[in-house]
């Protein structure tokens, strides 16, 4: 992801934390955030798209999930899981050259 991409996705996690766009504390933080999960999709194969707002909105989703819930034992929301998985099969989909 590039800087564009990665503010992109920044402006819209911090929305969800209801975080002043000027609020600049913890942009690095988050910044770190949405590079990690990003790598974490792509290791189980999720190449986010940030062209395609639905993959922009997912991965900031899973970054407020993860961020909000740092401390906390439990599993990932159903609906959080289920549009990840969801996002997968597309991938796999799509590499295997099928059309959905």
């Amino acid at each position: 992801m590039n800087l564009e991409q990665t503010q992109l996705v920044l402006d819209i996690v911090k929305a969800r934390l209801n975080r002043l766009a000027s609020d600049t504390g913890l942009d690095n933080y988050l910044r770190s955030r949405i590079q990690a999960a990003a790598s974490e999709l792509e290791a189980t194969g999720i190449v986010i798209d940030t062209a395609d707002t639905r993959d922009t909105v997912l991965l900031a989703d899973i970054v407020v999930w993860q961020y909000q819930n740092r401390d906390k034992p439990g599993p990932m929301p159903q609906w959080l899981s289920l549009a990840r998985r969801e996002r997968w099969l597309q991938q796999k989909t799509a590499d295997a050259g099928v059309s959905p």
